[in-house]
This record gives C-alpha cells, sequence and structure tokens, in this order.
C-alpha cells in the first residue's frame, strides 16, 4: 500500500519526504499550509480574511477524527508540506464517488509530490472500492492538470464563470474524473 507511515521518499530533486495518513496533531501545520497556498491567491478559493488559522485549525482536527475518507500528509523534516483528501459522498445514490483535493506547498512543486499524492489516492479509492474519483481544478493551473491526465483522469465538463476570484474577475471550473479499472466507465 502507498501509504504505509514512515515509508521515506526521495523527491526529483533528492529532498526526503513521506507520505503518511493524517493524524489530529497534524491540523495545525495544514491550516498553515493552507494559509500559505490561499496567500499565492490563485489556487485556493477562499480568500485569506475568510478564515482564522486556529479556526481552520480546528476544523481541520475534527475533520481527521470523523472522517470516513482518506486524509494523507506529506511532510519533510517533521514539516507538513502537503496534502490529499478524498472525502466520500455519504448519499446513498452517489456514495460510489469520492472527491479528490491536493494541496502542495510552493517550494516542493514539480519534484513529483502531487503525483505520489495522486497514487495514492487512486489506490485508496480501487481498495475501498468506490467507482469513481471527481475533482475539481481551475482551468489555468496547467501543471495540476498535467499531473492528472498522466494519472488517467478525464474532463467531464467545464463549469464557466462559475467562481468570483479577487475583484471582479469570473473564474472557470474543469471538472475531472478517474475510474478504476474494471469499474462502469473506465477505459472510455
Amino acid at each position: 500500500m502507498v501509504t504505509q507511515p514512515g515509508t521515506q521518499r526521495t523527491a526529483r530533486d533528492g529532498r526526503h519526504w513521506q507520505l503518511r495518513p493524517a493524524r489530529p496533531t497534524d491540523a495545525r501545520g495544514l491550516a498553515t499550509l493552507f494559509a500559505a497556498v490561499r496567500a499565492e491567491g490563485r489556487w485556493l478559493l477562499t480568500p485569506p480574511s475568510a478564515l482564522s488559522q486556529p479556526s481552520e485549525a480546528f476544523f481541520i482536527g475534527e475533520m481527521i477524527r470523523s472522517s470516513d475518507g482518506l486524509t494523507l500528509v506529506a511532510e519533510a523534516d517533521g514539516e507538513v508540506i502537503g496534502n490529499v483528501l478524498v472525502s466520500v459522498e455519504r448519499n446513498t445514490v452517489s456514495s460510489h464517488v469520492g472527491t479528490l483535493s491536493i494541496v502542495v506547498a510552493a517550494a516542493w512543486r514539480d519534484v513529483g509530490i502531487g503525483s505520489e499524492m495522486v497514487r495514492a489516492a487512486q489506490d485508496w479509492c480501487a481498495e475501498s472500492g468506490l467507482l469513481k474519483l471527481g475533482l475539481a481544478v481551475f482551468p489555468d493551473n496547467e501543471r495540476a492538470i498535467a499531473v492528472y491526465e498522466h494519472a488517467g483522469f478525464v474532463p467531464e465538463g467545464l463549469r464557466r464563470h462559475q467562481y468570483r476570484g479577487g475583484g471582479d474577475e469570473l473564474r472557470d471550473e474543469l471538472l475531472m474524473a478517474w475510474f478504476p479499472p474494471g469499474a462502469p466507465g473506465a477505459g472510455r
């Protein structure tokens, strides 16, 4: 299994890191990571002023405690550098669907961590019997889209002017999905 705790990995640039299941004690580090990525103003939807880090850390800790999905942390030298989350639909008509979210610290992008986190999510979905893993990404996030396409995700649609960005900018949202081998929809 990809998510074995303590498995040391090497990024393409030679730095060491590990991918492991999240613990409630990771909440503060995850809130710090999200705040840093949110401050970039491009990849996460919620503006920096909308959340306080203590409130977000509390929410994250509770989510980790109660999750029936997948929450993994990428860490290096004790610092949270990435996160992968698969939320599972609770509605009986869509409980076969997981939703993927990934965040990677700026200093750790383009070294293969995102690809490994996607593979871990796909492995978990297949092991859990999910039939679909969906995600939403901004169409200008070409790096992420390339990672998802390489991992077998296919476009499902474009929601035009779905979100209001900074000021009056309207942003589109690209929907993508991956189907485990043997699942209905696989190979389309």
